[in-house]
């Protein structure tokens, strides 16, 4: 091969190679990115696919119930559990206790209400924190998981209430909420990866904390994690089809379902801006929540 064809690029030389590096990029960049989207846009299915995993793993004796949970459990127990780094972990632990995040999710939900001026928030958190707690209560008995300070990771023991972590579960799901009830307080929406550090940051710390202190197996926290992120998940999804419901029977002049009243106004803004079926506008809509102006 002469000097004249490594330059100009003929077939084997290095600047045909370059091309079709280069124009394999696009591509690349572009698988990438749809892979991105499908990810933040599917994330709840892939949650669920990864609880029901474990779930089955624990049931069937699988390798991360049976071999990962002891193995980490016993790494977890041969560092030092004195001084300052025993303090700060029994610290960080009260992170994921109910008295604790309940009140500040409320406080955060009570602010998104009197900015949104409506309660939905407030329900929705109220209810979501209540069918978890339901969903964690029957898992635990019926499961009856040894706990990871006894040493024995087997169901249905005596005193065993180690499956799902509520820790994990209060840690994930407060974090989830709180960006939840920020982003509609301030009436911007958040950055997919700005929520996802929020969540993995205490949802990790907490983790941490509970092998290392020894309350609960990796399975265990790492159920917890993904039955509050999805919870949330279910509860703001619930309460978006109610509230497209109760704006649909108010474009069709049906009085609403319920007669509670509050200091708020429960028109929510999206629903004063919507169109109406057959292309009612907004000024319409608010005509119609009177039936008795008809």
């Amino acid at each position: 091969m002469t000097t004249d064809q490594l330059h100009l690029g003929v077939p084997g030389g290095p600047l045909r190679r370059a091309s079709a590096a280069t124009a394999r990029a696009p591509r690349t960049a572009s698988r990438r990115e749809a892979v991105a989207s499908w990810l933040a846009s599917r994330w709840h299915l892939v949650a669920s696919v990864a609880l029901v995993g474990v779930l089955l793993d624990l049931l069937l004796g699988g390798a991360l119930t049976t071999v990962v949970d002891p193995r980490v459990h016993a790494a977890m127990a041969s560092l030092p559990h004195t001084g300052p780094d025993l303090v700060a972990a029994h610290v960080l632990d009260h992170t994921g206790q109910r008295w604790l995040v309940t009140p500040l999710v409320v406080a955060a939900a009570l602010w998104a209400c009197r900015r949104r001026r409506s309660w939905s928030s407030l329900w929705m958190v109220v209810a979501t924190i209540f069918v978890m707690n339901v969903v964690i209560a029957v898992a635990k008995f019926s499961l009856a998981r040894g706990l990871a300070i006894s040493g024995d990771p087997s169901l249905f023991t005596a005193g065993g209430q180690a499956f799902p972590s509520g820790h994990g579960a209060n840690a994930a799901s407060a974090a989830a909420l709180l960006v939840v009830l920020v982003a509609r307080a301030r009436q911007r929406q958040v950055r997919r990866s700005t929520a996802l550090v929020v969540v993995l940051v205490p949802s990790t710390v907490m983790t941490a904390v509970s092998l290392y202190l020894g309350f609960h197996w990796f399975s265990d926290l790492l159920a917890g994690a993904l039955l509050g992120v999805l919870v949330v998940r279910a509860g703001v999804a619930v309460e978006a089809r109610a509230l497209r419901h109760r704006a649909l029977r108010r474009r069709i002049g049906l009085p609403p379902l319920s007669a509670v009243t509050g200091p708020f106004d429960v028109r929510e803004p999206c629903e004063a801006a919507a169109t109406g079926v057959g292309g009612l506008s907004a000024r319409r809509i608010s005509v119609d929540r009177n039936p008795v102006a008809r």
